[in-house]
């Protein structure tokens, strides 16, 4: 896998060296507090209105002291201002962190909060290099999106997390995809479906086959039909490296070839070449270090580490090498999003 480059950090023994690295090994403190919050009810108590410590704790049973000391937190993060005695959601609090609302954070919270447990086991997986929960095995996922022992909750756990990511995403995919004079394209491994959704939003006479394990598939034709979307997206089941597709000059894989090895992901990839027509593209978007803005794709592959076998961030440089190795002829790349870039391959 080819490694990319790092910011480099300020120089040794300056004080601003030393604030950094203090920020970085506390960081864990600022979203466990949100995730307590949440669990607690804390952002849904103080929507209905401002209240005091004391108040906050008698609605929540707790003591004050805990109560003070998380409503502090919360204010240092910009989450809750405080007015005189009093406490209460920020906007931005009230847009993505309070129950029910339309970009609701919680599910992908609850996500990362699996993770975080898993966390306190990384150097286990480091050391061994194996994956903690199993979710994708060497040959594909091993029960439709849910690590071991989750079932079908850790599918819909799964999906929902990927909403959340894809919200910040799928709009500028959908903006920067070159598909003038497109009439279908095939969404391989679509997870959630908010990328298939966009497409067709920004592409009034686009169809789109999103393609995904029956699980997955279950919970995409519901956002579909919530999207107002369907007679523009086909949610269809399938094991998108053993199954059919349906013919296409356009294939989209976002954020499906860093769960697998680059055995299986060169497979899928010339899989695709030999599906597509002359003058056919391939579109891989996924959190490429080198054409992404933002650090989070630096640190996915730990995520990949503890979730997969043999997972890993793929930059563009490794899947330019497969695309041409599969045959495409022409390949193009660009940012998307502070998380993602897109690489474009012509057969």
């Amino acid at each position: 896998m080819t490694t990319a480059s790092v910011p480099v950090a300020p120089a040794q023994g300056t004080a601003e060296d030393s604030s950094r690295v203090h920020g970085i090994l506390t960081a864990y403190l600022q979203s466990k507090a949100v995730f307590t919050a949440l669990d607690l009810g804390v952002f849904e108590n103080l929507e209905k209105g401002p209240l005091t410590i004391g108040e906050l704790a008698d609605r929540l049973g707790l003591e004050q002291r805990p109560t003070r000391a998380l409503l502090v937190a919360l204010t240092g993060l910009d989450l809750v201002r405080r007015d005189g005695e009093a406490y209460a959601n920020t906007a931005e609090t009230s847009r993505y962190l309070v129950a029910g609302r339309p970009e609701y954070m919680g599910g992908f919270a609850e996500h990362q909060n699996k993770h975080f447990a898993h966390f306190d086991k990384l150097a286990d997986a480091v050391r061994e290099n194996a994956s903690l929960n199993q979710r994708v095995l060497k040959q594909g996922y091993r029960d439709q999106g849910a690590a071991a022992g989750e079932g079908r909750e850790g599918t819909a756990r799964l999906i929902q997390a990927m909403r959340v990511s894809s919200r910040l995403q799928a709009d500028k995919l959908a903006k920067a995809a070159p598909l003038e004079g497109v009439d279908h394209i095939i969404d391989l491994g679509c997870g959630s479906g908010d990328y298939s959704i966009a497409l067709a939003r920004h592409n009034p006479g686009l169809k789109v086959t999103s393609l995904d394990y029956p699980a997955v598939i279950d919970l995409v034709r519901t956002n579909v039909a919530d999207a107002g979307i369907g007679d523009q997206v086909t949610p269809h089941p399938a094991d998108i490296m053993n199954d059919t597709w349906p013919e296409s000059s356009t294939v989209l894989l976002s954020h499906v070839l860093d769960g697998y090895g680059p055995e299986r992901a060169s497979h899928l990839i010339k899989r695709i070449y030999d599906h597509l027509p002359e003058g056919g593209r391939l579109l891989v978007h996924a959190h490429m270090p080198s054409l992404a803005t933002g650090l989070f794709p630096y640190m996915f592959g730990l995520i990949l580490l503890v979730n997969t076998e043999e997972g890993e961030v793929r930059d563009d440089e490794d899947i330019i090498g497969w695309v041409k190795e599969a045959g495409f002829s022409s390949v193009e790349t660009s940012n998307i999003s502070l998380l993602s870039g897109l690489v474009v391959a012509t057969k």
